[in-house]
């Protein structure tokens, strides 16, 4: 149980093993799975690994998710 919580602040191990395994997606993101990444984002800046918070930024808004930086954190809004 500790790995996966600890998987959860990179975004990892969040997904059922057999839908992983078998490839399964649901197609559109959904809102815990974004705030886990963005969560993931953010702890990636402060340990300043900037390519690991680009590479987040980049997968999101693959999945269709803009990100949206400002003084009061990050924000998302489907593109």
């Amino acid at each position: 149980m500790q790995l996966k919580a600890l998987g959860g602040v990179l975004g990892l191990l969040q997904r059922d093993p057999v839908e992983f395994l078998q490839g399964v997606t649901t197609g559109e993101a959904d809102d815990e799975m974004i705030n886990i990444r963005i969560a993931a984002r953010v702890a990636a800046k402060q340990a300043k690994d900037f390519a690991a918070a680009d590479r987040i930024r980049k997968e999101l808004l693959e999945a269709g998710i803009v990100l949206e930086d400002s003084s009061a954190g990050t924000t998302w809004r489907r593109a």
